[in-house]
């Protein structure tokens, strides 16, 4: 993907994916800053250690689908407002309800609008 201008890099986040798994992603996107490393399904069951690795890490971003419970949603949005990104792992989960989670925990707004879409825009140079 570096050698491609960057290109966006989406793995999969949830099981089988491990914390090691997470911090090995995480040593690659700083090997490579030039490749945006999105981190799907919010880390799955390790999501406070996919929050804490896309937070120090600028070149990572975290996608929301199948979220455990809302206030890993609300702490990612809070941690990382500009590299959240609204997903909803369809067709196992619920685009409905993935969006009525972001919206739960965000004011309607720029913030709610990048997390829903803008950031993943930029992200794609769209």
């Amino acid at each position: 993907a570096a050698d491609h201008g960057g290109l966006p890099v989406v793995v999969h986040g949830f099981a089988p994916t491990t914390k090691t798994d997470l911090e090995t992603l995480a040593g690659l996107a700083r090997q490579y800053p030039t490749v945006p490393l999105v981190i799907s399904q919010l880390g799955g069951l390790n999501w406070l250690t996919a929050i804490e690795l896309v937070r120090d890490n600028l070149s990572m971003y975290l996608e929301l689908s199948t979220a455990n419970v809302i206030f890993a949603v609300r702490l990612a949005i809070t941690e990382i407002p500009d590299r959240t990104i609204y997903g909803s792992d369809a067709p196992y989960g619920d685009p409905f309800l993935a969006r009525a989670t972001v919206e739960r925990v965000t004011e309607p707004g720029e913030l709610r609008d990048r997390v829903l879409g803008g950031t993943f825009a930029e992200l794609l140079k769209l």
